[in-house]
């Protein structure tokens, strides 16, 4: 059998997409009602937010990370109080977010322009520990979000800028997902 250069390219193209999707970690998905109706927790309180010592510039999406979190927490209506921890005691069952960023790779712009997505993807890892009041850790878990080179570079950069905004979703999703009394 002879194959074509044209085979061949068709097959580094065929690999160099399949390698490039995006990865997210799954968390489960729960409907609003069944939160509500079974809530073990009134109150989200983020409290650590942390980043290993290699992790370069980790202030800005931490900060926009949890401000995500916490914006689309309030806008579900769930939770009497969502918000960064400010020292207060809180009334009612109160369930506490720590995080540590073990991993952040943001693609600048500059790079995204002139590379496209050769300049790879980026990727922000976070390490997430939900707490009660008690001290019982009532979850923990790895969050990942590695956003597709090719749609970053499609999109200008747009999925690397709003890298931080979506793995705040993702971190809601998780708090969600374990706020359901077993």
């Amino acid at each position: 059998m002879r194959s074509s250069a044209k085979d061949y390219i068709l097959l580094v193209v065929c690999i160099f997409f399949v390698t490039a999707c995006a990865v997210r970690t799954p968390v489960q998905k729960v409907s609003i009602s069944d939160i509500k109706a079974n809530l073990k927790y009134e109150n989200v309180i983020f409290r650590n937010f942390t980043a290993n010592p290699g992790v370069k510039a980790p202030e800005g999406p931490m900060m926009e990370c949890r401000q995500s979190a916490i914006n689309y927490l309030q806008m579900k209506l769930i939770y009497k109080k969502t918000e960064q921890d400010s020292g207060n005691s809180y009334t009612g069952s109160t369930m506490y977010v720590d995080m540590n960023v073990t991993s952040l790779r943001v693609v600048a712009g500059a790079a995204r322009f002139w590379a496209g997505a050769f300049a790879g993807r980026s990727n922000m890892n976070i390490d997430v520990k939900l707490i009660d009041a008690d001290g019982m850790v009532i979850a923990q878990k790895e969050l990942i979000g590695a956003p597709n080179a090719f749609a970053s570079a499609w999109s200008f950069g747009g999925a690397d800028r709003s890298l931080a905004q979506k793995m705040g979703f993702l971190l809601g999703d998780f708090i969600l997902a374990n706020s359901i009394g077993k």
